[in-house]
């Protein structure tokens, strides 16, 4: 039986991130990082797999990063962790004895309770490389893809089919179905929303808005032929993609008996430690709360991941040396010509919580003078801020390729 100084349960963003900084900070420490997949994909780069990277391979991070750390990397299933003897029983029956433990088993793709999800050819978006090939095999020889969810994951995922059709000469129909009015309605503008479903629809991807999903139907050898809509309309589908959310994964934790619950996760306080002093959890399947207002926050993001990491890393072996100050959701991405960044509240959000708030709005040149090459014409940035105090609560930009790293700043 090997004897760790510290285990960490899942190899990504937040287990990763956990683990280096446990040895830059603690070199002296012998640390195994445990995942359930061979490889471990980069979650925000899984829909640039498919249309702009067109290799699963492409889009791994590699265990040399880690390994070369002095970080041992066992590619396992953990069945159980007796936490009064601090010893885990992996599968393949190997046990590991630790002194510390990070969970950052992450968070499962929500699969709807629809007539037909479990067909052949219906996907969700799963971390792990085996399935991301299944979608990759399966893209290429379908016909009509419809992907359900308008939030990144779908969107995203839309846009980058659409180009792997393009690319392989197929002319295969793209179509997105959101139950909301609007594509990525909880996460920024509605204005700006509608700059990326005009990208999609200049990309070829047929939108299905204020749209809900009956059921998905069988065609021959299990396999879905086509997509029930609510209002009696049917979309052909031989593939279908899930990308309506993830919910975090905490079927482990729950099972050794430390405080979860079903919404939130592993419940852990601001230090991210759990309900056991020696097991600590960070990523998307622990708990979180509002940088703004201190409630529960859904906010699940790598970035978001990969800062708790770094937080549960710092203190498990000096407690309380450092403490989140809660999550804030940052997002980006580009769709066609345009890229949009977020940060904080969007409008809708802000009045949901009855803050009082002013806009204030641009359009301008993203370079000087406005002639010169690359330059986006009709930067847009929209911010808001509480009337109080004038202290910014959100901001939003469209534009080029800098929206993220405004996004960032603001």
């Amino acid at each position: 039986m090997q004897q760790r100084d510290l285990v960490v349960i899942g190899g990504s963003a937040a287990g990763l991130m956990s683990a280096i900084t446990t040895k830059r900070r603690y070199p002296e420490k012998s640390v195994t990082v445990i995942r359930n997949v061979s490889k471990t994909p980069v979650p925000c780069g899984i829909p640039y797999i498919y249309g702009t990277l067109r290799a699963v391979e492409k889009n791994i991070i590699p265990d040399e990063m880690v390994t070369n750390m002095g970080i041992e990397i066992v590619a396992s299933h953990v069945e159980d962790v007796d936490r009064s003897s601090k010893i885990i029983t992996c599968r393949d029956h190997e046990t590991i004895k630790y002194d510390k433990l990070i969970i950052a088993t992450g968070s499962k793709p929500i699969v709807p309770p629809l007539p037909g999800v479990e067909l052949e050819n219906v996907f969700t978006v799963a971390k792990d490389p085996f399935f991301l090939q299944r979608i990759f095999s399966a893209l290429q020889q379908a016909r009509n893809v419809v992907v359900i969810g308008g939030g990144f994951i779908g969107v995203e995922m839309a846009e980058q089919i659409a180009r792997l059709q393009k690319e392989i000469q197929t002319d295969t129909q793209v179509s997105l179905v959101e139950m909301q009015d609007c594509c990525l309605s909880l996460a920024c503008e509605k204005e700006f929303g509608r700059e990326v479903e005009e990208e999609l629809r200049k990309e070829g991807v047929s939108l299905h808005l204020s749209s809900q999903v009956r059921s998905l139907e069988a065609g021959s050898e299990g396999r879905v032929k086509s997509v029930s809509l609510g209002d009696g309309s049917s979309l052909d589908a031989d593939v279908v993609i899930l990308g309506i959310g993830a919910r975090p994964n905490a079927e482990l934790p729950e099972a050794i008996g430390l405080n979860t619950d079903p919404g939130q996760g592993v419940l852990v306080d601001e230090y991210m430690q759990t309900s056991d002093p020696d097991v600590y959890s960070a990523g998307d399947c622990a708990s979180k709360f509002s940088f703004f207002n201190g409630k529960p926050s859904g906010v699940r993001l790598a970035s978001v991941a990969a800062t708790e990491g770094m937080i549960a890393a710092t203190n498990i072996f000096k407690p309380r040396s450092r403490r989140t100050l809660g999550a804030l959701g940052a997002f980006a991405t580009r769709v066609g010509e345009r890229s949009i960044g977020s940060a904080g509240y969007t409008s809708m959000a802000a009045q949901e919580e009855g803050i009082d708030f002013v806009v204030g709005e641009a359009v301008a040149p993203n370079r000087h003078p406005g002639g010169l090459p690359g330059c986006i014409k009709d930067l847009w940035v929209k911010m808001l801020f509480r009337r109080e105090d004038g202290v910014l609560i959100g901001g939003h930009v469209c534009g080029g390729e800098t929206a993220a790293d405004m996004a960032n700043v603001m």
